[in-house]
């Protein structure tokens, strides 16, 4: 059953292990230009639920709408169930279950089970992306749409992975994988997918597996599913807390009950830091994932609501849809800072380093109805719609209905609006967006005593490894001095030796200086007697040359002499040759006049001839037609002979008795 291959996920099984490798590789993904367009939400749970967010050693009661992304934890206490969504694909968790969002994106979603139960559906086809499952034995990568229950002790050292529909592929630390289809299951130990037990999934009736019946069942039966993209996270509360209607202007919108008339949207709730996006908003209502990070809020009437934007468009998170307006002066000293909802068409801009082609994302699937955009913000100015804190209140947990501020219109006018928030980040992780501190899970306590004990070892080591440096580097310093002391006494030597090797220099160049005067002395009357020897032969050579310049010359008259002798003969048998071409030339002229006349006498006597010969077939053709006429009018005559005698014989017989 087992298949070794080189895998990935196999290669980097031991990272499943260390709970701060998996922090460190979900902060790493922070470090991306654009922060990811998918996130989290706890969409449902009952009883007690502990939440710790990415960096934090610390544990907190879970806000349901605090979004859930990369290095955050969960963890279901006992009698504890959780539904956490990702995108259209649903995690469930039964209770005493501990995971870890390890990498969540736009293109990977993957969560590493502490211990406990997991039941996962991937609803729609994956299309390039990853949904991994990883566990302290193995690494689930989800092939296809189904249904999956992941189930790890870490006690006993084993996981267990059934599929009732679907399949996917196990991956081992060594490099092995198994390939795990649908009404298949598979028991193993250790990290090498050494198999327990396996054998076909047989139908299960625990409380989980009904409680995952029922929510599933629940989430079929959607009423907002019909009107927006199931990748919306959070759609699934608007069901129970509002009624979808069709207008002319913006076609399907949803419309929240049991709001009170001062009701506005990203009233209620709190503004929190969540890396990587910065401000966040975090509503308090149930509902109020969806409406708060995707779409755009239109006021219809005395009623708000939520558009939507194109079911068919992948939907892009986004951190709060709000234009921001700051700087405005309260009085006692204090400033405020306010916020208003983005209307349909109105473009939204992040507050953080974004690229172009994100912003278009995001805006392409939350933007309704193009020919609605505007240049000017409608809900600035439109009453009620615009929220007002005092700078000191922003961002300190949540907002009660006394901190928000009345601005006179003259001084909302005066505010400048601004896609960021004009506060920022404190870093301060007591408003966090969390619930009241909770204990450490169980099932992170021994994963901290190992990252505590893997800390100290670390530190004793660096300590070690601090202390054999300094012992190495204060040996290297000795060595150093004694190859310095060596290296001035060998420096003394040489600059002896080099000044010994000057003297003897100086000395060879005194004497090759006298040698070599002596040698330009000679030089110099040797080159003197050659100059007298070399001037003699030059007369010599310049009077021979002047002989035998003359004599060239002479021969060079006699040569032109004669080739002008020679062209003048050409010249002349030139000129009777072009004479005898102009006669030539003549007679075939005249020789082509009388062919031509020629020519033209035999074609008037042919073209004569011709008429003769016409002419006298024309009287052939007459004569024969006369010889014709003659001939047809003689056997007429003879018929009509014939035919008197006829008659008379005729008439003599009827005569006869």
């Amino acid at each position: 059953m087992k298949h070794r291959t080189t895998s990935t996920s196999g290669r980097r099984a031991i990272g499943w292990l260390l709970g701060l490798a998996l922090l460190l590789t979900g902060l790493a993904a922070f470090a991306q230009q654009d922060p990811p367009g998918r996130v989290a939400r706890l969409n449902f749970h009952q009883g007690t639920i502990s939440f710790s967010p990415a960096g934090d050693d610390s544990w907190y009661d879970v806000v349901p709408n605090r979004p859930i992304t990369t290095g955050d934890r969960l963890w279901t206490d006992r009698n504890a169930r959780a539904e956490l969504h990702v995108g259209s694909a649903t995690l469930r968790m039964d209770d005493q279950t501990g995971i870890a969002i390890s990498e969540l994106d736009d293109d990977t979603a993957r969560i590493t089970a502490q211990q406990g139960s997991l039941q996962v559906r991937v609803r729609d086809p994956l299309e390039g992306r990853r949904f991994e499952i990883d566990t302290g034995n193995l690494a689930v990568v989800i092939d296809a749409p189904g249904d999956y229950r992941i189930e790890t002790d870490p006690a006993a050292g084993t996981t267990r992975v059934a599929i009732a529909a679907g399949s996917a592929t196990l991956h081992g630390e060594g490099g092995e994988s198994v390939p795990l289809g649908a009404r298949q299951q598979l028991t193993v130990t250790g990290r090498n997918l050494a198999a327990v037990s396996a054998g076909p999934v047989r139908a299960g009736n625990d409380a989980f597996e009904r409680w995952v019946a029922e929510r599933d069942r629940i989430e079929e039966q959607s009423i907002s599913a019909r009107y927006v993209s199931r990748e919306v996270v959070g759609y699934q509360q608007l069901d129970n807390y509002g009624d979808w209607q069709s207008v002319p202007e913006y076609g399907n919108v949803w419309y929240p009950r049991n709001v009170d008339a001062e009701w506005a949207p990203y009233r209620d709730g709190q503004w929190v830091e969540v890396a990587p996006w910065g401000w966040t908003w975090v509503d308090a209502q149930p509902w109020g994932f969806a409406p708060s990070h995707y779409g755009r809020w239109a006021r219809i009437g005395p009623r708000w609501a939520w558009v939507p934007g194109r079911p068919n468009v992948r939907p892009i998170y986004a951190p709060a849809l709000v234009g921001f307006v700051g700087g405005a002066h309260i009085g006692g000293g204090r400033n405020g800072v306010g916020w208003f909802p983005l209307a349909p068409g109105e473009p939204w801009r992040p507050g953080y380093r974004a690229s172009q082609r994100y912003i278009d994302e995001v805006n392409r699937a939350i933007a309704y109805q193009r020919q609605l955009a505007r240049a000017e913000y409608l809900h600035r100015n439109t009453p009620g719609a615009l929220s007002v804190v005092p700078v000191d209140i922003f961002g300190r947990g949540p907002i009660a209905r006394r901190d928000f501020l009345r601005m006179p219109e003259d001084r909302i006018a005066q505010m400048q609006v601004a896609p960021a928030v004009p506060i920022p980040p404190r870093g301060d992780r007591h408003f966090g967006g969390f619930g009241r501190p909770a204990a450490s899970p169980p099932a992170f306590q021994a994963r901290q005593q190992q990252q505590f004990q893997f800390e100290q070892a670390r530190q004793q080591q660096q300590a070690q490894q601090a202390q054999q440096a300094q012992q190495q580097l204060q040996q290297r310093a000795a060595q150093t001095q004694a190859q310095q002391q060596l290296q001035l006494q060998q420096a003394q030597r040489f600059q002896q030796a080099q000044q010994l090797q000057q003297a003897q220099q100086a000395q060879q160049l005194q004497q090759a200086q006298q040698l070599q005067q002596m040698q330009q002395r000679d030089g110099l009357r040797q080159q003197q007697q050659e100059r007298a020897a070399q001037a003699q032969a030059q007369a010599q050579a310049h009077a021979q040359q002047q002989m035998q310049l003359q004599a060239v010359r002479q021969q060079q008259e006699m040569q032109q002499r004669a080739a002008a002798q020679a062209q003048a003969q050409q010249m002349q048998q030139l000129q009777q040759q072009q004479a005898l071409r102009a006669q030539q030339q003549m007679q075939a002229q005249q020789q082509a006049q009388q062919m031509q006349q020629l020519q033209q006498q035999q074609a008037l006597r042919a073209q004569q001839q011709a008429q003769q010969l016409q002419m006298q077939q024309q009287q052939h053709n007459a004569m024969r037609q006369a010889q014709e006429a003659q001939q047809r009018a003689m056997q007429q005559r003879q018929q009509m002979l014939q035919q008197r005698g006829i008659s008379r014989d005729s008439a003599q017989q009827g005569d006869r008795p």
